[in-house]
């Protein structure tokens, strides 16, 4: 059974050509990019950030997420734009909804070992169990017993996932919602058995590339923090067959300028995210056919993220939220600092599905009707109202890593926030994206840029972070006409009243409240090279860049 993703939006997936290393180890440039044999089909790429964990439980960014889903075999896969059974050959449904049955294919970790239905039944518990502390925990409490378990009035034997035998798994759901199965391409949901997680290890399984069990078509055969990740085809898997590239190597290059060297020498194949000057500077190669350009919108957002409960007492007001949402331009920041993706004035960006419609479509951007009023009376009112009235404000502007593409964004927002404010900002620069997450999602800082991308395609993926307690809320956002119109809409099947829905809680989140600020719609270039064929670019469920049928044309 497969699910078509609608054919309209591009967002979800694309698929495209990448350069790889074929033939004598060498990609398409000529250079030499991950050596090897004749025989042996390369790729190389980049990581971004450097990844503290890879246990599934525990991955909460892309790059986490990217390379988990390229080693763990997850119930479904986007396969060119379609929603298609992997871990399992089948499933089918109770008529109330609420019981999904999946029978699992023939698979087996990279190990030799057989993937059981228990596996899975262990990752699903893993959601909920506080030790491991996954931060997606809170989309999955559609499950019976997750929320319990979660927040310790429930054990693990209470969630609603058991092995009927080996190759028969059961979820029941406590109440039916319309994207469940886009839930099981979560990397959370990939299958670990119970004796990698026992005792202590349930803590620190995921540290080493030795311990992972290793399910999907490739497997992490080496990982060297600081530096790089290679995985390797998994001769095990399944579909192994059909499994054309036999390495994957994933160099750390955090700064863009040189990523941009690295694609220039020919020692990676494919460059994601790329700004406008870069491109105008390889257009002569796009138009000549030596290079490959793929764009459109991904349904991804970056926003200012204000600590709603600042300890300073600060972002706890909703007028001096309002005020720092409008004191810089969001134009200028977008053509001028980033030199791409696009001014956003919504939470919900270009590419997200309400059933058969695209969202932004049907509804109007909240935020413009907020421009409109004055930032200085905004906070001189906002002072007044913290005891602060005539006194000179002081935030702390915290820095996504030390890298220099972050330090002109920290800069730009303090520049505007002091000209057009009148206040003091000071800039506190994380050590590196895994330190900023840990120190975010801890509500250790005042004011920051993040950003979330899709995990599945629904508004939903963008609007259950902000409900109240959710693992994936940095803001510490939390209002109670917004929760009740987003958990409405968990279980509504009518497209138009749940596309209502989250308008009006949109319009919470970003004007009436304020709880977070929109800055930018991600519109994606990518450039590649010409000799590798079906990779997939996935905006919604899966790994960003899936190689999973890619294969070189000589």
């Amino acid at each position: 059974m497969k699910k078509k993703i609608l054919a309209a939006l591009l967002t979800a997936v694309m698929t495209f050509s990448l350069a790889a290393c074929g033939g004598g180890g060498k990609n398409s440039s000529g250079n030499s990019s991950a050596g090897g044999s004749d025989d042996v089909m390369k790729v190389a790429t980049v990581m971004l950030s450097d990844p503290d964990t890879l246990d599934p439980g525990r991955a909460d960014d892309d790059q986490k997420n990217s390379i988990v889903l390229e080693a763990q075999e997850t119930l479904f896969r986007y396969i060119d734009g379609e929603l298609t059974e992997a871990g399992c050959e089948s499933y089918e449904t109770s008529e109330d909804g609420l019981t999904w049955t999946f029978h699992l294919r023939d698979n087996k970790y990279s190990d030799g070992e057989e993937v059981k239905a228990q596996d899975y039944v262990n990752s699903i518990r893993r959601i909920f169990d506080p030790e491991v502390n996954c931060h997606n925990a809170g989309i999955f409490y559609c499950i019976a017993g997750g929320e319990a378990f979660n927040t310790g009035a429930g054990s693990k034997e209470d969630v609603g996932a058991v092995a009927v035998d080996d190759k028969t798994l059961e979820i029941t759901l406590v109440e039916p919602i319309p994207y469940f199965a886009q839930l099981m391409t979560f990397s959370n949901v990939t299958p670990v058995p119970e004796s990698k997680t026992e005792g202590e290890k349930n803590s620190s399984y995921g540290a080493t590339a030795e311990e992972l069990a290793q399910s999907g078509p490739f497997y992490v055969s080496e990982w060297t923090r600081g530096s790089k990740v290679v995985l390797k085809k998994n001769e095990n898997y399944w579909d192994a067959k059909n499994v054309k590239i036999d390495e994957i190597e994933m160099t750390l290059a955090q700064d863009e300028n040189t990523r941009q060297q690295l694609f220039d020498q020919g020692q990676i194949d494919v460059l994601r995210n790329i700004d406008s000057e870069y491109l105008d500077q390889k257009q002569k190669e796009v138009d000549a056919g030596k290079v490959q350009l793929i764009s459109g919108p991904q349904p991804r957002n970056s926003y200012i993220c204000f600590n709603n409960e600042d300890p300073n007492g600060v972002f706890t007001n909703e007028k001096i939220r309002k005020a720092f949402a409008i004191a810089f331009d969001r134009e200028a920041y977008a053509t001028q600092v980033l030199d791409s993706n696009k001014a956003a004035y919504g939470e919900i960006p270009p590419g997200t599905a309400i059933g058969t419609d695209e969202f932004r479509d049907l509804y109007p951007e909240p935020m413009k009707e907020l421009l409109e009023q004055d930032a200085k009376q905004l906070l001189e009112e906002g002072l007044k109202e913290i005891g602060k009235e005539g006194e000179t404000l002081e935030v702390t502007f915290l820095q996504r890593n030390a890298d220099n593409e972050t330090k002109v964004v920290a800069e730009f927002y303090q520049n505007q926030w002091e000209k057009n404010l009148g206040v003091k900002v000071n800039i506190e620069t994380a050590s590196d994206n895994s330190s900023f997450n840990n120190q975010v999602s801890k509500g250790l800082y005042q004011v920051c840029e993040t950003g979330w991308g899709a995990d599945y395609n629904d508004p939903m993926t963008f609007m259950q972070c902000y409900t109240t307690g959710d693992g994936n809320n940095p803001a510490f956002f939390s209002d109670a006409e917004y929760d009740e119109l987003v958990n409405a809409c968990k279980t509504e099947q009518d497209m138009t009243v749940r596309g209502e829905n989250f308008a009006k809680a949109e319009k919470i989140l970003t004007v009436d409240k304020c709880g977070i600020s929109p800055v930018t719609y991600t519109y994606s270039n990518t450039l590649v090279s010409k000799t590798l064929k079906n990779v997939y670019i996935n905006g919604a469920g899966g790994p960003s860049i899936e190689f999973r049928d890619a294969y070189v044309e000589e």
